[in-house]
């Protein structure tokens, strides 16, 4: 035995001469790696404003560009209502007209509307060889259309469902906005909350590597354990810069889809409530009641029924009132005044089958708005089963991931502690900090799961974000 534990110990000391530079370029590596990230927290810009959820909603909806656009949107589409009915109202014009001639019959027609017409001027040399005459024509006009097939007011109610559509749109924007405030709000947490966990294993694995090289000194272990510990802490330096760039992008994701361009990060978690005890039929109808989409589709069909009114107005007649004050006048002293009133009557008796055409048209389209409709309900009913199973594995996948979390930590902790007594080897201790970190590592994403899918739900069902404010 003692010539097997003097071989033993000849090895330990062969490889330690060839592990020991290994062991001091890690060293330097950490030290190396610490001073690194010293000097860049010294330079680094200024820490970031930290904001709750709700804060976050709020600021997306002063600041959002989305929703700026499609507010923007929707005003357009109330003008056009607004324009829409101007066409059933009279309209008004002045006009103004100057003219300067001697054509004889604008200078035989000139006088006769300035009502300073003589005997003398009916003489053929005045008659054919005018003095060139000036003319200030002023007219005041109002025009009518009485009956236009139902067209006019047709296009008037077109645009009212145009206007509650883009509405609906800009409701429906809005809850993408908040889905997308939620989801950029949970990722820049989770950078944060996985570079706590490489934090808080990148501890365990110093305080690890500190025991071994105490273990070391006391002739315990071997140095390769002192190496592998340092290889681990070098590792988690490594990962821990890359989690660090992450919460900086996650940060500035969430800026951006908050619309501002101060640096903001996430104050804490804000998780949600357990899911509301209602079934998945009772979702399902909600949805259906809820969601804009339905809305939109609801009033793209009566545009389009609308539509077909339109089309087919052309194969009835169109007449028309107008009414016109006219003041004419040489030298804008004394002017001549008449008055008109017409009505005009328009029927279209062969277009090419024009108008055929155009009814026809505007009737495929109201048919594929009801067919669209009708697949437009199908893909939402999917949609919320789909919200709602991923939710309920998400839950079920929490539970999980916070008991293997427990149990990983507890692991760790016994054989730590049988490391020290030198009942376990130095590999099962490392094992045992790679699990323990996996196992919180899943516990955290599980959390941020369940927040992000709960919102899914919500979105999927067609209303704001609940259990998050």
């Amino acid at each position: 035995m003692h010539g097997l534990e003097y071989r033993c110990e000849r090895r330990l000391r062969r490889w330690s001469w060839l592990l020991a530079p290994a062991l001091i370029f890690a060293v330097a590596f950490e030290a190396g790696f610490e001073g690194c990230s010293r000097a860049q927290s010294a330079t680094s810009a200024p820490a970031p404003r930290r904001i709750l959820l709700a804060q976050a909603l709020q600021i997306a909806s002063e600041h959002n560009r989305m929703l700026k656009a499609a507010s923007l949107k929707r005003r357009s589409a109330v003008d056009q209502v607004t324009e829409a009915r101007a066409a059933l109202l009279p309209r008004l014009d002045a006009l103004e007209n100057y003219s300067y001639t001697d054509n004889p019959p604008l200078v035989f027609s000139n006088l006769l509307a300035q009502q300073e017409f003589t005997a003398a001027d009916f003489a053929l040399s005045r008659l054919n060889f005018p003095a060139a005459l000036s003319n200030f024509q002023s007219q005041i006009m109002m025009s009518q259309t009485l009956f236009a097939g139902g067209s006019v007011w047709a296009a008037y109610k077109a645009a009212g469902y145009q206007a509650d559509a883009q509405t609906w749109q800009a409701t429906r924007v809005r809850q993408e906005v908040q889905f997308a405030v939620i989801q950029a709000y949970y990722r820049a947490l989770l950078a944060e909350q996985e570079a706590q966990v490489i934090e808080r294993a990148l501890a365990a694995a110093r305080a690890h590597r500190d025991r071994a090289r105490n273990m070391l000194k006391q002739g315990m272990v071997v140095s390769a354990d002192l190496l592998r510990s340092q290889v681990v802490v070098g590792s988690l330096r490594q990962q821990l810069v890359s989690a660090q760039s992450l919460i900086e992008i996650a940060r500035a994701q969430l800026s951006d889809t908050l619309g501002v361009d101060e640096r903001l990060a996430p104050l804490g978690a804000q998780m949600p409530a357990t899911l509301k005890p209602r079934g998945l039929a009772e979702l399902r109808e909600a949805a259906l009641r809820h969601r804009p989409e339905v809305k939109i589709a609801y009033d793209r069909i009566k545009a389009a029924e609308q539509a077909v009114t339109i089309a087919r107005a052309g194969y009835l007649p169109t007449v028309s009132l107008a009414t016109t004050y006219e003041n004419d006048s040489e030298e804008l002293i004394r002017a001549g005044n008449n008055y008109s009133v017409f009505v005009f009557a328009r029927f279209n008796l062969f277009n090419g089958f024009a108008t055929r055409a155009k009814a026809d048209a505007a009737q495929s389209d109201l048919e594929r708005a009801i067919v669209l409709r009708a697949q437009l309900l199908q893909d939402i009913s999917v949609e919320v089963e789909r919200a709602y199973r991923t939710l309920e594995a998400a839950r079920e996948n929490l539970a999980v991931a916070e008991r293997d979390n427990a149990y990983a930590a507890d692991a760790l902790r016994i054989l730590e502690n049988r490391y020290g007594a030198g009942l376990a080897t130095n590999v099962d201790v490392l094992d045992a900090q790679a699990s323990r970190r996996a196992a919180e590592s899943r516990s955290v994403r599980a959390k941020v799961e369940v927040a992000v899918d709960f919102a899914v739900l919500d979105l999927a069902v067609g209303q704001a974000p609940s259990g998050l404010e």
